[in-house]
């Protein structure tokens, strides 16, 4: 229905045009708007109907729900709905509850209050960050009403929004919102959704002005001076360009900081955008960072790495040989090895085998680093730490420094019984654990809290989709994207890929695999079967590459 309404906006729309009318048409279904482009003059997504006069009590509320969907002029025309001495206490922007759109229904509880029942299937809070809800349990929103002028209006209300899932992604965008690495070495994002419409890039300044999201706090920076907010509460694009003017407090910044400033910002503004940034609207000489400049989203090596055959290496895009690591792969062999992890600029990797987990190190013998029992795969972070764990033990988690140094990690998961898979990001800031509490699968994210670059604690766990199954493997896909290995009940192998911040998807399934590796893109993803054949993605299932592989090696990037 929501699609023909669309399609017949458009018509209307432009039949208005050829007519050459001026006025906007305020009745009628919810319309959608057209796409805008960065710098171009943002048009409502949507232009909800105003309160029908005599409505009932169920249609005021119904109205109300729908016209919550456009948060023009500070959600003008939902503030309708409400009744004066409550519309300037509603706050819609404290949340969105995402809901499957299917579940809705509206119960009398009384003859001045109702109850709207929804099915939530996501949740978005006041910062912009957003969860795929863990219980599909109906949640019940109570409503109160009064008269006002012989009208029914809403005079209680919760504060927040409720946006059906189709609707969210029409009204809704995800922009990621960029922080340094304490080194200043890489961008990290923070993805966030804003609500679409003229005051976008406003409110997308003014969240990253506010600071990264709390789970990532203390592991990421900004460069942005203490107290740095924007003169007027607005961000102008002229000829594509967006103006930027800070407060005082941005005067504390010297030349370099500037040009970090600039770069947080390029990055977070949609596409497209270039940045000024003026100071009290005086201009500002900052320069670029040059050879200083972050690395943004890093990448591995577009080929496979694989122990075969006794060689271990980058597989020829022929897969008939390999491509040695100098100085590493012939120790690595030598090891025996059932998983290795190899990190930034291809001079250490972390070995597991049969005794232990081992660090390997160009021109350096292989070292035992953890002769514990039962670990799981080991990861490197692109400081050269070799991170460790049993499976049966996740609470035990150690770090090796490049000079055989162990400190423990505390764990955030002390519910945990099992751990499958551990992998750290490639900007070395975040780390992803696929776990096993009771009969549940957990997949969370938690940021890394270092002290001169040693690893020593990790900040609170963010639960990603999970589902029901045996936890096997999980890996990062890119900055921002992760999955993960299971095999449901019933015996089928699942891979669930998750934007983190973001909507989650069940990808083909790839049979009998037992590993999975990231590359540069989802369509890139890699998955090893328990018989040794390498599988890729081809069309819309999995293709066997090649055969008798003994391991799919782990990558952390290019560079570094």
């Amino acid at each position: 229905m929501r699609s023909r309404i669309r399609t017949l906006a458009g018509l209307l729309a432009l039949a208005l045009l050829l007519a050459g009318c001026s006025g906007i048409p305020r009745d009628g279904g919810v319309r959608a708007g057209q796409a805008v482009q960065p710098g171009d003059t943002p048009a409502p997504v949507f232009l909800p109907s105003r309160p029908q006069k005599d409505a009932s009590q169920e249609g005021i509320l119904r109205g109300f729900i729908d016209a919550a969907t456009s948060p023009e002029n500070d959600y003008e025309i939902a503030r309708e709905f409400l009744a004066p001495s409550y519309s300037g206490a509603w706050s819609p922007e404290s949340g969105v509850t995402v809901d499957d759109g299917v579940g809705r229904s509206v119960v009398v509880a009384d003859e001045r209050t109702m109850v709207f029942t929804v099915t939530p299937v996501a949740e978005v809070d006041e910062i912009g960050e957003y969860q795929e809800v863990e219980s599909s349990a109906p949640v019940p929103l109570r409503y109160q009403f009064v008269q006002v002028g012989g009208q029914w209006r809403i005079s209680a209300a919760p504060n927040g929004t409720v946006i059906d899932q189709n609707t969210f992604r029409d009204v809704f965008t995800a922009q990621a919102l960029y922080f340094f690495d304490p080194d200043f070495s890489f961008l990290v994002p923070d993805l966030r959704w804003f609500p679409r419409g003229a005051a976008t890039l406003t409110k997308i300044v003014n969240g990253m002005l506010a600071g990264p999201s709390p789970w990532l706090a203390g592991s990421v920076v900004t460069a942005f001076p203490a107290g740095t907010k924007l003169t007027a509460d607005a961000v102008q694009v002229i000829a594509r360009d967006a103006k930027v003017d800070l407060n005082s407090e941005a005067l504390n910044a010297d030349r370099v900081t500037l040009q970090r400033m600039r770069v947080q910002l390029r990055n977070s503004l949609p596409t497209g955008l270039s940045v000024t940034i003026t100071i009290n609207q005086n201009s500002q000489d900052i320069g670029d960072l040059g050879g200083n400049a972050p690395t943004v989203n890093p990448r591995v090596d577009a080929r496979a790495l694989v122990l075969r055959d006794s060689e271990f290496g980058f597989l020829a895009a022929t897969g008939k040989n390999t491509t040695p690591i100098p100085g590493l792969s012939d120790q690595i062999v030598a090891l025996s090895p059932s998983a290795v992890t190899l990190s930034p600029g291809q001079t250490v990797a972390a070995a597991l085998t049969g005794s232990g987990v081992y660090g390997v190190r160009v021109g350096e013998d292989p070292k035992l680093l953890d002769p514990r029992q039962g670990l799981i795969a080991p990861a490197v972070d692109n400081h050269g730490y070799v991170w460790s764990v049993p499976a049966a033990r996740p609470g035990e988690l150690f770090v090796y420094s490049p000079s055989g140094d162990a400190t423990a990690v505390p764990a955030p998961w002390p519910e945990a019984s099992s751990i499958a898979s551990l992998r750290v990001s490639r900007d070395g800031t975040r780390l992803i654990a696929l776990l096993r509490a009771g009969t549940d699968t957990r997949f969370v994210v938690v940021s890394i809290k270092r002290e001169k670059n040693v690893p020593v604690a990790l900040g609170d766990e963010v639960q990603l989709a999970s589902e029901v199954g045996e936890p096997i493997d999980a890996t990062w896909i890119d900055e921002l994207t992760v999955a993960y290995l299971t095999v449901i009940p019933g015996g089928e192998e699942r891979i669930v890929a998750q934007q983190i911040g973001g909507v989650s998807s069940i990808l083909e399934s790839a049979p009998d695999s037992v590993a999975i590796v990231g590359s540069n893109s989802l369509r890139d993803l890699r998955a090893l079967t328990a018989s040794g054949a390498l599988l890729v993605q081809r069309g819309l299932g999995w293709q066997q590459r090649i055969d008798g592989v003994t391991l799919l090696a782990t990558q952390q990037g290019i560079g570094g």
